[in-house]
């Protein structure tokens, strides 16, 4: 068993464990969203906690919970697997008051993309629903930003920084961006598929979102895992693309920025790839699951 899904099953357990001591409160925050099925920015190691009808802080200090004050409604909260969890819009609100913006951008992006119908506008519409607190401006503004391409944590990550160094100016030069654009290409074995850039910027410079898993063993092994992910990049350089692979460290890095800026520098301008999909990622997903259903 891969380490991650490991580490997966014991916030699960934790959190089992909290909500069967705990059989009045409601989970929110980040455990709240991972029992929800969403994504988190780390890994869950305590257990937010709200009372219905209690506006304070309460309940003692806890290493594995913390208890927080602010009412939650009736309709605020649901029974889910057996336990109760605030509803999706709250659990991320709280986790945007307590644990800040980048928490809330990964579940809101994991939500989108898991569950089609949560549009930017359908969750703007449930945050009437909320309590008038302290940064619900901000959270609706965040939600606006949000996209509902991002699969990983780490293509949030990629696709937040490139977006606001476009918008502040530190990433010049770039004409046009997209994520989870679809190539056909062959594999090793002369096969039809599909390679998929994380997101593109001027029509040809890829940038791949290259999270632990693939180096990892919990995807197969590393040794095949690797050489399919190299033959994958031929192939796209192949159709006229420039390729630039981001890792957690180097996406999360002070100079992720500035290596883009070169890359951008040394193939200035705008130009199409060949082979390139008019379907999305979604898109190409239910087709292929349609036809293996």
């Amino acid at each position: 068993m891969g380490d991650n899904q490991t580490k997966r099953e014991a916030e699960l357990a934790l959190i089992r464990d909290v909500a069967g001591k705990c059989k009045t409160a409601v989970i929110t925050g980040p455990a709240g969203a991972r029992w929800l099925g969403l994504s988190t920015l780390g890994w869950v190691a305590r257990v937010d906690l709200a009372l219905p009808g209690n506006a304070r802080t309460w309940g003692k200090a806890y290493p594995d919970r913390i208890y927080r004050g602010g009412v939650i409604r009736p309709k605020e909260y649901c029974v889910y697997q057996g336990l109760r969890t605030a509803i999706a819009v709250r659990t991320i609100f709280d986790s945007y008051r307590y644990y800040g913006r980048m928490e809330a951008l990964v579940q809101l992006e994991s939500a989108r993309w898991q569950h089609p119908k949560l549009t930017a506008g359908y969750l703007l519409e449930q945050t009437a629903l909320l309590p008038q607190a302290k940064g619900l401006r901000q959270f609706r503004e965040l939600i606006g930003f949000s996209g509902d391409t991002s699969e990983s944590v780490l293509e949030t990550i990629v696709r937040d920084r490139l977006l606001r160094a476009i918008a502040d100016g530190r990433l010049r030069g770039v004409h046009s961006i997209e994520f989870q654009v679809g190539f056909k290409i062959e594999d090793a074995y002369g096969t039809p598929t599909v390679a998929w850039a994380d997101a593109l910027l001027n029509g040809f410079i890829v940038i791949e979102a290259d999270g632990a898993e693939k180096t990892s063993g919990t995807a197969g092994h590393v040794a095949n895992a690797i050489d399919v992910e190299r033959f994958r990049e031929k192939q796209l350089q192949n159709l006229g693309g420039v390729f630039y692979r981001a890792g957690w460290e180097q996406a999360r890095g002070d100079a992720f920025i500035g290596h883009l800026q070169r890359l951008i520098d040394a193939h200035p301008g705008t130009r199409q790839m060949a082979n390139r999909l008019t379907e999305t990622r979604r898109e190409w997903l239910e087709a292929l699951r349609k036809r293996f259903a």
